[in-house]
């Protein structure tokens, strides 16, 4: 089975969206759009590679560039 196909619990998910919605408001986008959706892939992908530590995820899309 795809490591893709395996569920997310609601504590991660809600742990991503934390980590989604404040690294937008630091760049005052939203989440909703393209820039945030952007953001929410690399954080799903860091996540399903094995990133699951809020804080490394936080630095991660921080140290992102434009």
């Amino acid at each position: 089975m795809s490591h893709y196909a395996e569920s997310i619990d609601e504590t991660s998910i809600a742990m991503m969206r934390r980590v989604l919605v404040g690294e937008c408001g630091r760049r005052g986008i939203k989440p909703e759009g393209i820039e945030g959706e952007d953001l929410a892939l690399v954080i799903l992908h860091a996540f399903r590679d094995g990133m699951t530590d809020e804080g490394k995820l936080t630095v991660l899309v921080r140290n992102l560039v434009d």
